[in-house]
């Protein structure tokens, strides 16, 4: 059986431009293009062919207009006995000339359109009788299946075939006879570091010659007579010991989908195939800044090599290939505080450029500081100050690897994404029109550590609002990019939080914030002015889309964040209303046009201030080349006084406020259901004034308001500040969750799903 599982579209360029992680592809392209008339047989595919791959795409496009676009391409599902060949049709219904379209069918939807009752064999790939016109195909291309940690056991010994148990991967198919043991159709797509390990017992008379064989091979085209096999290592004798039990590791590549285990003198009693997680690597010592000291290598790998010099703890000459989430972790001591109570510097640098960390308020005590570096990093120096370093430590900070989702509409990704936590006042933080990720309270760098600690504590999707403002590049051509470090940072945050399994919204957020210095998404400009804008903010969207182009559905973009001409008490004009929607609308179709993933991706798009009642009357849905692909925004921080406003009350959950409240929330939704999209409440809380009961009566009854009427997000404003006047439910220097947010989050939590089961 071909196992069905959802798998992104990749277009043909970007799977050309990038493979998947460590060794793994992400899809095999057959080789298939030209333009092509109706009824032409592009392929036939066996199910042999296809084992280890779990979807077809197609990338195509229409070259002169057709008579029936719907039925452009057929699949045809043919059985054992070469009968069935029953028909799943390809195409568009309105499609455009020389646009590019893509399509992917699963695999196992082809197998289960066949109606004869017998052995699914294979299928062709034709173009359909479609009349006059040509189709011109760019590219088919199997996609692989996501890879399973899978095990095999029995008790095979060269020279006699034997059955073996498959725990796992249930399609690998498994042939132990006499001379090796076939592994085909199994897959590594998503593993960083993938292995395969031999268990065997050697017989207890070895002969003269202790050297045996002991081979993986990578086999190509599987039993059949050109067949070849080729060693995974270059060595492929093992000197053995008579009755010893021995496991032998090999890393494999992710191209693979056919493996040869060959031993000899020796019962293989299990082969576990597996993405590694490499050994932490531990240095201890006592060094701090102004004297040079030794180190000694704890555990791990004695292939990196370190010094403990005056100014910094070296590490260099290492490779970090096959981690997924390299992390480096930092153990400090704090004796004393500067009497002038400053910040101390705890950073890591690399060939003199600063990789992570900040100068950072000190803390009496102990405290380890942790980095998510990049799986390219080959030296680093940890530079601290005021403190004594005891241990540094680099390791891969994994998660299980998140599933492929693709596919799927607003609607059913709203129904996924659950509740969800704002990562406020990091890298949307600025001033005087530059950005830096500690430049307001939060002096921690994030980590994927704080994203582990939000999904744990209950939360599927995590927003994250970013700044740009000086990192936007005008190029000489009059385009606009993103400085790249910069981007390369917004990219490890979000890689951080997607390896925590959380679904990831990205915004501009205070490039159109009031009274932010050199704040330049403006609404209330004119003419070219506005043009200009417009540029712009396409431009950085461009940019930000090419960067994410081969993220699946997990990241979702929102175009900026509570746009208004600064006046709150004044009513919009029609030009400022206008400009919200067409940047709603130029957000849309920029994303679009960059293509790869993007076509897929979910989009979130905002009324005039990401208030209710504006929202209600004036905006307009942008127009969408991807259906059923954009969810609307709204904010609620009603009433003001009690959300916002430090100097009044700390008192809320009249049954006036909690009827106001409902009927804001009913409003907005079926506003929202009116015009085809699900809701996010992209902020909403209140802040610290010593009433955590009031507050968490407050999300337990706009969460009960959101499950109650469905299809509707809710993502807490959490500024990182605990306190008077804070929003924290997360302390930010220690990744846990605060004494305020254990009640708050519980009432989140209860709120929606009593909601939900009220829901009538």
């Amino acid at each position: 059986m071909l196992r069905k599982k959802i798998l992104s579209i990749v277009s043909a360029a970007a799977m050309a431009a990038t493979v998947a992680v460590g060794g793994s592809v992400s899809a095999k392209d057959m080789g298939i293009n030209g333009t092509y008339t109706q009824g032409k047989t592009l392929e036939t595919f066996f199910q042999s062919d296809c084992l280890g791959y779990e979807s077809i795409e197609l990338n195509y496009e229409y070259v002169s207009a057709v008579e029936t676009p719907a039925e452009t391409f057929g699949i045809l599902a043919f059985d054992s006995e070469w009968g069935g060949w029953n028909k799943t049709s390809i195409g568009q219904v309105n499609p455009a000339l020389n646009v590019e379209y893509t399509d992917t069918v699963e695999l196992s939807d082809i197998e289960s359109s066949l109606t004869t009752g017998k052995d699914f064999y294979g299928f062709n790939l034709i173009t359909d009788n479609f009349g006059t016109g040509s189709v011109k195909v760019n590219s088919v291309i199997l996609n692989d299946k996501q890879g399973q940690e899978t095990t095999i056991t029995g008790s095979w010994h060269k020279g006699t075939a034997s059955a073996m148990t498959v725990t796992g991967d249930s399609e690998m198919e498994v042939d132990a006879n006499e001379y090796n043991i076939y592994l085909n159709g199994f897959s590594a797509y998503g593993f960083t570091n993938p292995t395969i390990d031999v268990t065997v017992t050697y017989d207890s008379d070895l002969g003269t010659d202790p050297f045996k064989e002991a081979t993986l091979y990578y086999a190509e085209n599987y039993q059949q007579e050109n067949e070849t096999f080729t060693p995974v290592e270059q060595y492929g004798y093992k000197e053995a010991e008579a009755g010893s039990t021995v496991t032998y590791s090999y890393s494999i590549s992710g191209e693979a989908h056919q493996i040869a285990a060959c031993f000899d003198a020796c019962t293989v009693t299990e082969i576990k195939i597996y993405d590694k997680t490499p050994e932490a690597t531990v240095i201890k010592g006592n060094w701090t800044k102004g004297t040079a000291s030794e180190l000694t290598l704890e555990s791990g790998n004695p292939d990196f090599w370190f010094s403990g010099g005056e100014d910094s703890i070296y590490v260099f000459n290492f490779s970090l290939e096959g981690y997924r989430s390299p992390t480096v972790e930092v153990t400090a001591n704090y004796s004393s505080i500067p009497a002038d109570g400053s910040y101390m510097q705890a950073e890591l640098y690399s060939d003199n450029a600063k990789i992570g960390g900040s100068f950072i308020p000190v803390t009496l005590g102990e405290y380890k500081y942790t980095f998510d570096v990049s799986k390219d990093l080959t030296e680093f120096n940890v530079c601290f100050d005021g403190c004594t370093v005891t241990e540094v430590k680099i390791y891969d900070n994994r998660s299980p690897i998140p599933a492929e989702v693709s596919g799927k509409t607003a609607t059913q990704l709203a129904g996924m994404m659950g509740k969800a936590w704002n990562l406020g006042n990091a890298l949307d933080s600025t001033s005087d029109g530059t950005v830096g990720e500690t430049l307001w309270n939060n002096k921690f760098p994030v980590s994927k550590e704080m994203f582990d600690a939000v999904k744990a504590a209950g939360f599927d999707t995590v927003r994250i609002p970013v700044s740009y403002m000086d990192k936007i590049v005008e190029n000489a051509d009059g385009t606009y990019t993103i400085d790249s470090a910069y981007m390369a940072r917004v990219k490890q945050v979000v890689d951080a939080a997607i390896s925590a399994n959380l679904f990831v919204i990205v915004n501009i957020h205070n490039d159109g914030g009031n009274d932010v210095e050199d704040m330049w998404l403006d609404i209330t400009k004119t003419g070219s002015d506005f043009t200009a804008v417009q540029n712009k903010f396409a431009g950085v969207w461009s940019s930000i889309a090419n960067t994410f182009a081969d993220y699946d559905q997990k990241l979702i973009f929102e175009g900026f964040n509570e746009l208004n001409n600064g006046d709150y008490n004044s009513t919009p004009s029609t030009s400022e209303i206008a400009n919200v929607n067409s940047l709603n609308a130029k957000f849309v179709e920029t994303v679009r046009n960059v293509g790869g993933k993007n076509t897929d991706r979910l989009l979130i798009v905002s009324g005039y201030d990401a208030d209710i009642n504006n929202t209600i009357l004036s905006f307009v849905k942008p127009n969408d080349t991807s259906a059923d692909r954009l969810m609307l925004s709204v904010h609620y921080y009603d009433p003001y006084d009690f959300t916002l406003n430090e100097s009044e009350t700390g008192s809320w959950g009249t049954d006036e406020q909690i009827d106001y409240l409902d009927s804001k929330i009913s409003t907005i939704s079926q506003f929202a259901n009116t015009n085809g999209m699900p809701v996010l409440i992209g902020e909403y809380g209140a802040i610290d004034k010593n009433n955590l009961s009031a507050r968490a009566s407050y999300c337990y009854e706009l969460n009960y308001c959101a499950g109650y009427y469905g299809n509707i997000v809710t993502a807490y404003w959490d500024n990182g500040a605990i306190g008077t006047n804070g929003f924290a439910l997360f302390n930010r220097e220690t990744n846990t969750v605060n004494s305020d947010g254990v009640t708050i989050i519980s009432n989140i939590i209860n709120g929606y799903a009593d909601g939900v089961a009220d829901r009538p």
